[in-house]
């Protein structure tokens, strides 16, 4: 992914998705609780929109040191929340920032397609996500720069086993099998537990079990 020349484009066109299902929310919608443990779907939207915004310019300077350790850190979360009460203290005005032009790169196209599917899986708001999109996505999770950048722990999770996008094509890995739509996989590596039922094979109850102790938020 990192020589991928449709970089750019899948990063707009997941933005643009993330902005367009965050606006038609209900403010019900809004409160309710995401995937992401202690989130509601309000909290994942602040989450997204100061990641893919967290370059210095975009940030005020009192925050910075906060921002150094990493987009999983109490620190770096603080920051986020800190950030929509500076930005974005209606709803109105945190879409708005969410919506604005922000950093192109394959970390933040991951928080954009692993946080839309934290707030629409259990909205029960589904979709169709091009194959190529969640190809690139899911080459970067499996590797070990991904599992360090994007959600901890994705590469051990995979480790050892074979998966098998059955709506793509895509596939990687040795191992006991675990197919699925690609989407699935692609929550599940990342520790969704409520995406193992849409996966099969003999590797899935491997893969169930490292998610199963896996902890994370976000």
């Amino acid at each position: 992914m990192a020589d991928d020349p449709d970089l750019q484009s899948h990063y707009t066109a997941e933005h643009a998705d993330f902005v367009g299902v965050a606006r038609e929310l209900t403010d019900e919608q809004w409160d309710s609780r995401s995937l992401c443990e202690r989130w509601t779907v309000r909290d994942v939207v602040i989450h997204v929109a100061w990641h893919i915004h967290r370059d210095r310019s975009q940030v005020p300077t009192f925050l910075l040191h906060t921002l150094t350790s990493g987009p999983t850190s109490a620190a770096a979360k603080a920051a986020a929340s800190e950030l929509a009460r500076q930005g974005a203290q209606s709803r109105d005005r945190l879409l708005e920032w969410l919506a604005s032009p922000g950093t192109c790169g394959r970390v933040n196209l991951c928080e954009l397609m692993i946080h839309q599917q934290d707030v629409r899986r259990p909205l029960g708001l589904s979709r169709q996500i091009p194959g190529d999109r969640l190809s690139s996505i899911l080459d970067y999770c499996l590797t070990r720069a991904g599992s360090a950048t994007v959600v901890p722990g994705s590469h051990k999770r995979s480790k050892g086993l074979r998966f098998v996008a059955t709506d793509t094509g895509w596939s990687a890995g040795h191992g006991p099998e675990v197919s699925g739509p690609a989407e699935a996989i692609l929550m599940a590596v990342n520790g969704r537990s409520s995406a193992i039922d849409d996966l099969a094979g003999p590797g899935a109850k491997m893969l169930a079990g490292r998610v199963g102790t896996s902890r994370r938020s976000g």
